[in-house]
């Protein structure tokens, strides 16, 4: 495995939310968290490849500080890590690429769309949520308006 299942169980005992690291890193194009050498590979890659290299390169990161990651003692440490984790000498192009591209093959893309599916329809979820709120608020609001203005 790319990540230990002792790290994957080590991540909810602390009841992380990789996605709060990750999410910056993805939105950015790693530009807020590594150097600019492994910067400039990832865009090739990722001009190149499309965007599943976003994960290759985000699980090949986890996997390189793996070891260093175990040594963390609670949650608050490991978002710090992660937050310095494109500094550490261990990132180079060289050992994030052989990772990504050698160890991660074949890499699993359908999991990846599986994931996406599952969480989009989450989030549209979410979405129709809360434009139900926002109708119900407006809705209350101009009937409260009217209350005020026929007194």
């Amino acid at each position: 495995a790319v990540v230990s299942t002792q790290s994957c169980h080590y991540g909810r005992e602390f009841k992380i939310d990789l996605s709060l690291i990750t999410f910056n890193w993805f939105l950015t194009l790693y530009v807020d968290n590594t150097n600019i050498d492994v910067i400039l590979s990832f865009w090739d890659s990722f001009f190149y490849e499309g965007d599943k290299v976003l994960f290759r390169y985000a699980l090949s990161i986890f996997r390189i500080h793996h070891d260093m990651l175990l040594t963390t003692r609670d949650g608050i440490e490991v978002y710090n890590f992660c937050r310095a984790i494109g500094d550490s000498d261990l990132s180079t192009p060289e050992n994030i690429k052989k990772i990504a591209f050698g160890e991660l093959n074949p890499f699993p893309m359908e999991r990846v769309n599986k994931r996406r599916e599952f969480h989009y329809k989450k989030v549209v979820g979410e979405l129709n949520q809360l434009n139900e709120m926002r109708a119900q608020y407006n809705t209350h609001k101009r009937s409260s308006a009217i209350d005020y203005d026929s007194d």
